[in-house]
């Protein structure tokens, strides 16, 4: 079964009642939140584990203070009908986060709008995905290197972003800069992680 992404995408999401606060006993100091792995829906697989989680939130510099109120990482069994990649939600009443990184719908390749992949060109170039242009989509080739790392490089720091967004502000009560501020966020932080990354897992542009 192949990815139907032509909406594939970003979004904050305010969800309460969808991530629970399950396996609080998985809490640990060395971590300071909960990471979760969600079994995939059918048509769904996951590309990234809770290990490479883990490591990758080692490379990030700052984040210590960055993950300050974050209170689970998960890894979601995919969304089969708003084709979201991940998500970022607000517990209100803990002023806590949660992100989501959603498994991958289907085989390892995906169908992109103009406008989606305009706005992605510079991290997909990076990583060398092939993309063929159609009529109104471009129609991208991933390797399982290459999707991992996506998901890491981009969409995890994307819902970072937006938590950084909220965190800023003593209310914390919403994430201000929308979707604007999560992407700026990710991007301004591209070029540092990437050669931390290939360091630690490998040239995603070379793997199969």
């Amino acid at each position: 079964m192949h990815a139907i992404g032509f909406n594939r995408r970003t979004a904050t999401k305010v969800r309460n009642g969808k991530v629970q606060r399950k396996n609080r006993h998985q809490f640990t100091a060395r971590l300071g939140y909960v990471l979760d792995r969600e079994s995939p829906r059918k048509g769904f697989r996951h590309v990234i584990t809770k290990r490479d989680l883990g490591e990758f939130t080692d490379l990030i510099p700052d984040w210590a203070e960055l993950s300050v109120g974050l209170e689970r990482i998960v890894l979601g069994g995919g969304d089969p009908h708003e084709h979201l990649d991940g998500l970022y939600e607000h517990f209100h009443r803990e002023q806590t986060g949660a992100i989501v990184i959603h498994a991958w719908q289907g085989d390892l390749w995906a169908r992109f709008e103009n406008s989606y992949y305009a706005a992605h060109r510079e991290v997909l170039g990076l990583l060398q995905v092939k993309a063929t242009q159609e009529r109104d989509s471009w129609l991208c080739f991933f390797t399982k290197a290459q999707a991992r790392a996506f998901l890491l490089l981009h969409v995890f720091m994307h819902e970072l972003g937006h938590h950084h967004d909220r965190m800023k502000y003593k209310q914390q009560d919403s994430c201000r800069g929308g979707e604007v501020y999560a992407e700026n966020f990710a991007n301004s932080r591209l070029s540092e992680m990437l050669p931390r990354y290939v360091a630690r897992f490998g040239d995603p542009a070379l793997a199969g």
